[in-house]
C-alpha cells in the first residue's frame, strides 16, 4: 500500500512538474514574440570603431524613441521597424559622416538568438527575438556589440511593459528558477542561425 501511495505522489508530482515546465516554456515564447530588440554591431574592438558605435546607438536611440512610442502592440512595432529601416540607416551614415569615419551601414530585420541578458532592473532569457541589427563596417568583422530592448520599453526598461504579467513576472520578478528554466531550454535546442526578415545593404 505504501508503495502505491508513493508512486501515486510520484506521478501527481510529475504530472505538476510536466504542467509547471510547460508554463513557463509558453511564456518565454510569449515573451520572445512580444520583445523586439535593437542590436548595434561595431566594425572591430578599436577605439574608433567602438566610439562609432556608440554614436550611432546615441542616435538610434533618439530616432527610435520618437518612432515607436505610439506602438500599442509588438505587431505594430515590428512593422514600424520594417517600415522605418531606411531612416535608422541614414541616421547612423550620417552620424558616422559627422565622426569622418567612411563605414559601411547595413541595416536588417532579422530573427536571431541572443544569449540571457541582464539589464539591471530585469532579465531577459536566452532565445530567438526579432531584432532590428546595425552592421558598421565590413561584413563578417564584428567587434563588441549593443543591444537593448527597443519594444516595449524603448531600451530604458521593458520591465511592467508587457500586457501579459506572468511575462513582466519572468523578466522583472524574483522567479529565478522560472528564467532559468526558461533559459535552460532555449540554449539547449534554440537555433543559432540568423533569419533575416528583412534587409537594406
Amino acid at each position: 500500500m505504501l508503495t502505491l501511495c508513493l508512486a501515486l505522489l510520484g506521478g501527481l508530482f510529475l504530472a505538476w512538474a510536466a504542467g509547471w515546465w510547460d508554463t513557463q516554456q509558453q511564456t518565454g515564447e510569449a515573451l520572445r514574440a512580444d520583445t523586439i530588440r535593437l542590436h548595434v554591431r561595431a566594425d572591430s574592438d578599436s577605439v574608433l570603431d567602438q566610439t562609432c558605435k556608440l554614436a550611432v546607438r546615441d542616435a538610434l536611440l533618439e530616432l527610435t524613441q520618437r518612432l515607436y512610442q505610439d506602438a500599442a502592440t509588438a505587431a505594430e512595432a515590428r512593422t514600424l521597424a520594417a517600415r522605418h529601416l531606411v531612416d535608422i540607416q541614414w541616421t547612423a551614415q550620417q552620424t558616422l559622416a559627422r565622426l569622418g569615419a567612411a563605414r559601411t551601414v547595413r541595416v536588417s530585420l532579422v530573427n536571431m538568438y541572443f544569449d540571457t541578458t541582464h539589464y539591471g532592473s530585469f532579465s531577459l532569457p536566452a532565445g530567438r527575438y526579432d531584432a532590428v541589427r546595425v552592421d558598421i563596417g565590413a561584413p563578417d568583422s564584428y567587434g563588441r556589440n549593443w543591444w537593448c530592448v527597443l519594444y516595449p520599453g524603448l531600451c530604458t526598461t521593458a520591465c511592467g511593459s508587457y500586457d501579459d504579467p506572468a511575462e513582466n513576472d519572468l523578466i522583472c520578478g524574483d522567479y529565478i528558477l522560472r528564467l532559468r528554466v526558461v533559459e535552460l531550454w532555449q540554449q539547449l535546442t534554440a537555433d543559432r542561425r540568423d533569419k533575416t526578415l528583412v534587409t537594406l545593404m
